[in-house]
């Protein structure tokens, strides 16, 4: 692994964070944003009045947008953490073996072997 595979790698681990985490955290600073101004507008400065409504948000959210958040992390398991391990598996950077490319969900041929080249 290089250092270009490794940087291509940590990007698409970081955008598929926000990926997963950016529709709670958006919501949640709406949420929060709008209690502030509730609180601001009352004068009203109790601590449970933010704290609760969050929690069970975040709680709802996290229920309601599951199938989102596990089909975008079982993506990035199958095309980027799968397709290595089975590219380590095979060989495939050594021995003749295919070049590795990540995201393309093809796993690359076995290494030829002498039997197969006829010696």
């Amino acid at each position: 692994m290089n250092e270009t595979e490794v940087i291509a790698l940590c990007r698409t681990s970081i955008v598929t964070l926000v990926m997963v985490s950016g529709p709670i955290l958006v919501i949640m600073m709406v949420v929060g944003t709008v209690i502030s101004i509730f609180q601001a507008v009352t004068q009203i400065s109790e601590q449970t009045l933010a704290m609760v409504p969050k929690v069970l948000l975040v709680f709802g959210l996290s229920i309601l947008l599951m199938p989102f958040m596990l089909g975008k992390l079982t993506d990035f398991f199958e095309h980027e953490v799968a397709d290595r391990i089975v590219a380590i598996g095979v060989g495939a950077t050594e021995n003749g073996g295919a070049p590795f490319t990540p995201g393309t969900g093809i796993s690359p041929a076995a290494a030829p072997t002498a039997a197969a080249a006829g010696g």
